[in-house]
């Protein structure tokens, strides 16, 4: 008796390994991913799901982040040097001790904002 999710799970198998060898490659983001230490610069990420994800002491250096859902993230010792997030959900996404110096957020400029309420 044949067993249908074997033979379906080894055809995917096979597809997925034959796209990879043809040029195709995995989404470097994806849903619930551990990422650390990363290192990107002047660099576009656009239209990707990378919500209830951990990025954990990563840079991210002048890049631009377009139609990218970061739902449920946790960042951790990160930097965002000069980014720019347009178009984004960030629903659910936690900062905390943080340098905002000049963050603004749709006009606003936080860190000022931060800054009257805290006195700091």
């Amino acid at each position: 008796m044949k067993q249908p999710s074997k033979s379906r799970s080894k055809a995917s198998t096979k597809t997925a390994r034959r796209n990879r060898t043809q040029g195709e490659s995995l989404p470097l983001f994806q849903p619930n991913m551990l990422v650390v230490n990363a290192d990107v610069a002047s660099s576009t990420i656009s239209r990707v799901r990378h919500d209830h994800s951990v990025i954990s002491e990563s840079r991210y250096l002048n890049c631009l982040f377009s139609e990218t859902n970061f739902e449920g993230s946790s960042f951790s010792g990160c930097d965002f040097d000069g980014c720019r997030v347009e178009n984004a959900s960030l629903r659910g996404v936690e900062l905390s001790n943080c340098d905002v110096d000049g963050l603004i957020i749709n006009g606003v400029n936080v860190s000022e904002l931060l800054r009257q309420l805290t006195g700091r």
